[in-house]
């Protein structure tokens, strides 16, 4: 009886280190899958915010720069007259019409110009302009890519000699068209405006449509388009 009970006892205390359980290929796999998964998930939710949160300062940037141009366009409208010295004044072709605005493009976009004598206060505080007024020029030239245009502006007092006259600063790049519809006084939009010419006789717009589009970056196909109108002073002359 002795012998029997040690052999049973022997085989009823085996070592605890010594088992048969563990992981098993499937189980490991198993695991590895679903880490996969969850890693995967995080990373594409990652990723997507930050290309949102990207997207969003792109497009907030690009009304902001909209909002200063048409702003600054607008406030240079506003103050239009007609210059105290008609075409010929001094039995010479006049160097500039009074209010010249002209249909243009470059490459296929629109990429229209505009000259116009403003009150607008000067921006580099030239005295001359100051007391005289100003004439105010937009043009558009290349950008650094074959789709980008570039806005212009330059400011020059009234009477200045034509050798003397400041070249156009950008105002706005990243600009993908520029496009300006004259309004008369009855209403009926131009392309182009020329104040001495038979159709207008002297006289300024009734208002002023300006459309941009900006490239956006992110996706060329649906550029920034912004829109403004701008009245203008009834044939209002600048005082002698």
């Amino acid at each position: 009886m002795a012998d029997t009970h040690e052999t049973t006892g022997s085989r009823n205390n085996k070592p605890i280190y010594d088992t048969d359980t563990g992981f098993t290929l499937v189980e490991v796999l198993l695991a590895f899958i679903i880490f996969s998964i969850l890693f995967i998930t995080i990373y594409t939710s990652y990723t997507s915010s930050f290309k949102t949160i990207k997207m969003t300062e792109s497009r907030m940037e690009l009304h902001r720069k909209a909002a200063i141009v048409l702003e600054r366009i607008s406030e240079d409208l506003q103050a239009t007259y007609l210059s105290v010295l008609p075409p010929n004044s001094f039995g010479e072709p006049s160097l500039h019409t009074q209010f010249l605005g002209t249909d243009s493009d470059i490459s296929g976009r629109e990429a229209d110009t505009l000259e116009f004598f403003s009150r607008v206060p000067s921006l580099f505080g030239d005295e001359d302009a100051e007391e005289s007024g100003q004439r105010i020029s937009y043009g558009v030239d290349q950008g650094s890519g074959d789709d980008e245009l570039v806005l212009l502006r330059s400011e020059n007092p009234e009477f200045v000699d034509i050798s003397e006259e400041k070249e156009g600063l950008p105002l706005s790049d990243g600009l993908q068209s520029i496009n300006f519809i004259y309004f008369d006084d009855a209403g009926d939009p131009h392309d182009n405006w020329d104040s001495e010419s038979e159709d207008f006789a002297g006289r300024l717009p009734r208002m002023v449509s300006v459309s941009l589009a900006f490239i956006n970056y992110e996706n060329r196909e649906a550029p920034l388009k912004v829109m403004t109108s701008v009245s203008l002073p009834v044939n209002y002359r600048a005082r002698p």
